[in-house]
């Protein structure tokens, strides 16, 4: 953790470097306390929302110049905004481990496949590390392939199930958006290659809002709430009951917030989020382990709802093309199945578990209707996941959760891509 958070300030040090001149990059280093832990830390989140403010900067200045005529001007900015662009992605808790990854599938264009194998150590122990950051189940389980190819000597197989294990590490606060800007920003340089000003407008208009989410992500009301619940949890586990109550109570003040947002979803969620915190404060500090396994899914669908908000925001801009419905409805069907999930395993209500696994089956289909044939024959092959997961909804065995584990991850790359 602590080398994974110098990183982001060196990172930090660049961005200023680049981004505004070397003499407002000298009040930018500071000392930083940090905070052992899994969680990412506020320095964390600072380095990474100064990076995306500071590619917000280039990307509205690019704007500016585009409406005064000046393309040249414009490719500048935006070249500029690209680099702070692959800064961020170089100091998210992904980065070291696809860096193993992509170290291990390069050995295999000369090594032999027995070589190889150490190479997966290091990713092994990086995937532990970061593992209650972004979900890791799938990569782990890739890996595991990749390892028993390696041991065939199967080069290709080993290849393609590192390649799948990379594919399956997001960081969604930060990726989702980080890689629609990207992509915005790639496009508009290639307009304006083309001589096509407006278009190039459009396009950056759209990754204005893209990073203006990362810019702001760590101080929206549903991700404090998420943090207060990830704390409760904790600090229950470990007899601390007073102190969970008060990161409840926190919790729920943050909660309130976030649903007095516009979108109607989040509204919702939040409140039924409110009314569950409500019904612990008073259980709380009497411990027993039904309780603390309320308070588990409870942040588990805070942190579902999180990702949701993140997911959702490269949806907007889109309006109501036939992809952005299909996309839209693939982050309502990913919502709902981390629901299902959570009443399944950690609190073992299973009438709920259906309801929600109903619901994520609707969103499914609609998605389906909405989506081009190859997205479709994807959303197809997930309704059957979907509706085995439906018919063993009692079942607590492994194989039962690797089925969400899946579905999850195929659902959150397939909305990555689109």
């Amino acid at each position: 953790m602590k080398k994974r958070v110098g990183m982001l300030m060196a990172s930090l040090l660049a961005i200023a470097i680049i981004g505004i001149g070397p003499v407002m990059a000298q009040t930018i280093q500071e000392k930083v306390t940090i905070t052992p832990g899994k969680t990412i830390s506020t320095a964390e989140e600072s380095a990474i929302s100064s990076a995306a403010a500071k590619v917000l900067r280039h990307i509205a200045t690019a704007r500016g110049a585009i409406h005064d005529k000046d393309l040249e001007q414009a490719q500048a900015d935006l070249k500029q905004a690209h680099k702070l662009i692959d800064i961020i992605k170089a100091s998210l808790p992904t980065a070291k481990v696809k860096d193993h990854i992509w170290v291990a599938r390069k050995h295999l264009d000369y090594k032999s496949t027995e070589d190889v194998i150490p190479d997966l150590i290091p990713i092994y122990a990086e995937l532990d590390d970061i593992e209650d950051l972004v979900p890791v189940e799938q990569a782990k389980k890739h890996l595991d392939a990749a390892k028993k190819s390696l041991k065939k000597g199967d080069k290709k197989a080993a290849k393609e199930s590192l390649k799948a294990a990379d594919a399956t590490l997001i960081y969604t606060e930060v990726d989702l958006p980080l890689t629609s800007t990207e992509k915005h920003v790639i496009a508009a340089q290639g307009l304006l290659a083309q001589n096509k000003p407006d278009k190039a407008d459009e396009a950056l208009q759209a990754a204005e809002d893209n990073v203006r989410f990362i810019a702001v992500a760590s101080e929206e009301p549903i991700n404090q709430a998420k943090k207060n619940l990830w704390q409760a949890t904790k600090d229950y586990v470990v007899g601390k009951y007073a102190a969970a109550k008060a990161d409840l109570m926190q919790a729920r003040v943050y909660l309130k917030q976030a649903a007095q947002s516009a979108d109607e979803k989040t509204k919702e969620e939040a409140r039924k989020l409110e009314k569950d915190v409500d019904a612990l404060t008073g259980k709380v500090e009497k411990g027993g382990k039904d309780t603390g396994a309320v308070i588990t899914g409870v942040w588990e669908r805070s942190k579902a709802l999180s990702e949701r908000e993140a997911e959702r925001v490269s949806t907007v801009w889109q309006g109501i093309h036939a992809e952005s419905r299909a996309k839209a409805d693939l982050v309502e069907t990913k919502l709902h199945l981390a629901y299902a999930e959570s009443y399944q395993f950690t609190t073992a209500n299973m009438a709920k578990a259906k309801c929600e696994i109903e619901q994520a089956g609707t969103y499914l289909k609609n998605a389906s209707k909405h989506a081009d044939s190859a997205t479709k024959a994807k959303i197809d092959a997930m309704e059957k996941e979907v509706g085995e997961i439906k018919v063993d909804l009692n079942s607590k065995t492994e194989a039962a959760r690797a089925r969400y584990i899946k579905v999850k991850g195929d659902l959150r790359q397939l909305i990555s891509d689109l």
